[in-house]
């Protein structure tokens, strides 16, 4: 239901008697003193409440919200608190309507609903959702920031592993027989087993381009078909995570069909989620 913001009126004084001249002053130049007139954005109490409650700021950019999309955001992040998951929120500080960052992502093939920056801690959700289709998008940005801020970076990198993804290094090696260059590289396949070891060559923000800080080792998904969540294990996870909290029997079902078809990574990853990401989940 949509709220108003109701202002008090002040009575008129009825002692009042003397007539009032009214003079009516025209310019054709508007003063450089009156500021430019600031739109009231739709659903202030909505906001306010949001803010008191969560301390998550909703904002307008090049594009306004409205006061349903409002309403399901609120109704999203109560759904957090009442299951205990409020501290998946912390990674959380701005949720922000826009259409110019989608616009850059288009240029580089990426078709999006929403966005997350972890700079900033900040959700976009893009001019071209849907409101029906908001909650799956901020389910999933959430996810990301859970990534972000709540996940152990070893225990993220066993998630990799375990979801069907490959590590190859470029190892240089001396080639003395070849003249014009001594320095030669080889493909080498990576153990699962020590990954480990290699941890502190990696970051979430190499494994966004799927390869560590120094371009010298990248991580594949083996899958021939490839599907929008086998675009990076950032991707996959976030997926994984809103198909969790919005579809869990049918993420579970998917698990088990795929199990008896050959591929347990999906089995794995529906585990990793209960064990490490919502062990402590509560209705």
């Amino acid at each position: 239901m949509q709220e108003e913001l109701c202002l008090e009126i002040p009575r008129i004084n009825n002692a009042l008697t003397t007539p009032i001249n009214y003079t009516l002053i025209t310019t054709s130049v508007a003063p450089k003193t009156v500021p430019d007139a600031v739109p009231i954005p739709d659903g202030i109490p909505i906001r306010k409440r949001v803010y008191s409650e969560f301390g998550i700021e909703i904002m307008d950019t090049d594009v306004k919200f409205i006061c349903t999309e409002l309403l399901v955001i609120e109704e999203i992040l109560k759904r957090f608190k009442k299951r205990k998951r409020r501290h998946h929120l912390i990674g959380v500080k701005q949720i922000v309507k826009n259409k110019e960052a989608r616009i850059r992502l288009m240029k580089t093939l990426v078709h999006a609903g929403g966005a997350y920056d972890s700079d900033n801690k900040r959700i976009y959700l893009f001019d071209n959702l849907e409101t029906k289709e908001i909650p799956e998008v901020l389910t999933h940005e959430i996810g990301h920031a859970v990534n972000h801020f709540n996940l152990e970076f070893a225990k993220f990198l066993k998630f990799t592993a375990d979801s069907g993804y490959n590590m190859t290094e470029f190892r240089k090696y001396f080639a003395p027989g070849n003249k014009m260059y001594q320095i030669a590289t080889k493909k080498v396949d990576v153990p699962k087993d020590d990954w480990q070891k290699l941890l502190n060559r990696f970051t979430l923000k190499s494994l966004t381009r799927n390869e560590d800080v120094f371009g010298e080792i990248i991580v594949e998904n083996g899958k021939r078909k490839k599907q929008p969540w086998d675009e990076n294990p950032l991707e996959k996870f976030a997926w994984a995570y809103e198909w969790f909290v919005d579809k869990n029997k049918e993420f579970r079902d998917m698990a088990q069909k795929s199990e008896e078809e050959g591929d347990n990574t999906w089995k794995k990853d529906y585990e990793f989620l209960q064990k490490e990401v919502f062990k402590d989940d509560e209705e």
